[in-house]
């Protein structure tokens, strides 16, 4: 083919490849958003299916492992839901998910139970209640918590709330989203969170069937291949996302997680590829996509506490959650803690246009990043704004994640990375 026609089919080629990329994008997240993973939690191994498809992806990228695994593993425990889950007041059935949720420490529970009902005008005194809790007059009976217009200080609701009164359950009404997360404990009463227009002060009562089971060795991993360095092979720099979510409350309810955090993890598949067909890295790149980290960041500390490669071989690591969006920009954190590499990232931003604001803010520990940084490794943590509001909740779905800046900010990163 001559010349000529290479330059007027390039651009055809750059569009073909590029959609490749979407496409490619769109696939991870639909297969990692699918029934079959159980929204990547401990119920019926999502998790660990999670982490064999990463791994694969892995290979089939022609990344390298580490002591002949993908997989690092390591133990935490975890409160989970694994069977029934079932709530009605008064005969009216709810819908999990979307009118109520089981709170992620609550315990295994049945039966039919009266409903007391306190709020800022009949909340009782502590003696009252005290006097009460001993003739054990909670001990077969649900406190509804409304505590609209009460102070969050309020000593009596935060008793009540720990149940320290002994009921047999508790149950908090919410008046904007339902959000879930995750417990390495338990407790030994039913909690539920209800959103206020399925609660009527007319009910009498509440019959629910929860199934919990609590896993104390429960077995994860964190899944690691790397890409050597063309230059530099023994100066790393880690890309990095966590896969894990919320898993399943009951037999049909799950977690899809699209946007936390199968986006992150398309992100890092797609440098994955990048790198290892397109583009060698001067640097070797260590791709960790971490486990647990809805449960308290504890795939990357037991990593950062057992490295799989020296700490002191890591120039930087980039953490990416929550890349389905970006109508709004980014926000990098950690940005003013590296004020140097902030400026590096915002510049390689000004000269393509890619985001529309880069915004940054001091260190948090609020995702894989974390535990690197307070190493004393520079790390940041990168996560798009705007769009969708669906976070842990049943609505973070594939079909409705827009990825309007998913494109631009792989560009971002890799523009980024290779000024690294």
């Amino acid at each position: 083919m001559s010349r000529i026609l290479i330059l007027f089919f390039s651009p055809f080629i750059s569009l073909f490849l590029f959609s490749q990329n979407i496409g490619y994008t769109k696939k991870v997240l639909d297969t990692l958003t699918s029934t079959y993973f159980s929204g990547r939690g401990a119920v019926n191994e999502g998790e660990k299916k999670a982490a064999d498809y990463i791994a694969n992806e892995f290979n089939k990228h022609g990344l390298k492992n580490v002591n002949n695994t993908f997989f690092q593993e390591f133990n935490y425990p975890i409160n989970t839901f694994d069977g029934k889950v079932e709530v009605s007041f008064d005969k009216n059935q709810l819908i999990a998910g979307e009118d109520y949720l089981v709170d992620a420490s609550s315990g295994k529970i049945s039966g039919t139970f009266k409903l007391v009902w306190y709020n800022k005008d009949n909340a009782p005194s502590k003696k009252q209640l005290k006097k009460l809790s001993g003739r054990n007059f909670f001990s077969n009976k649900f406190i509804v918590i409304d505590d609209e217009a009460v102070e969050k200080e309020n000593e009596l609701f935060q008793l009540l709330k720990l149940n320290v009164f002994g009921a047999a359950g508790i149950i908090l009404i919410e008046n904007e989203k339902l959000t879930q997360h995750l417990s390495s404990t338990f407790n030994d009463f039913g909690i539920l969170t209800v959103k206020r227009e399925k609660i009527n002060r007319d009910y009498k009562s509440i019959t629910l069937s929860i199934d919990q089971k609590f896993i104390r060795d429960y077995k994860s991993q964190n899944v690691i291949g790397y890409i050597e360095g063309t230059e530099y092979p023994d100066s790393f720099i880690v890309l990095s996302a966590h896969y894990d979510h919320l898993g399943k409350m009951g037999e049909d309810i799950y977690f899809p997680g699209a946007n936390d955090n199968a986006s992150g993890v398309a992100m890092l598949l797609n440098l994955a590829y990048h790198y290892a067909h397109k583009e060698p890295p001067t640097k070797s790149i260590l791709f960790i996509a971490f486990g647990a980290e809805e449960s308290g960041l504890i795939g990357s500390k037991y990593f950062v506490n057992h490295p799989t490669i020296p700490l002191n071989k890591i120039n930087f690591v980039f953490n990416m959650d929550l890349m389905g969006t970006g109508s709004e920009g980014a926000m990098i954190v950690n940005g003013s803690i590296y004020e140097k590499h902030y400026n590096k990232l915002t510049a390689i931003n000004k000269r393509n246009d890619y985001l529309v604001t880069i915004n940054k803010r001091g260190t948090a520990a609020n995702s894989d990043h974390y535990w690197f940084s307070e190493k004393g490794i520079p790390a940041f943590f990168m996560y798009l704004m705007g769009g969708i509001k669906a976070y842990h909740d049943v609505y973070d779905v594939s079909k409705t994640l827009p990825l309007t800046k998913f494109e631009d900010s792989f560009r971002l990163i890799r523009d980024f990375i290779d000024e690294l």
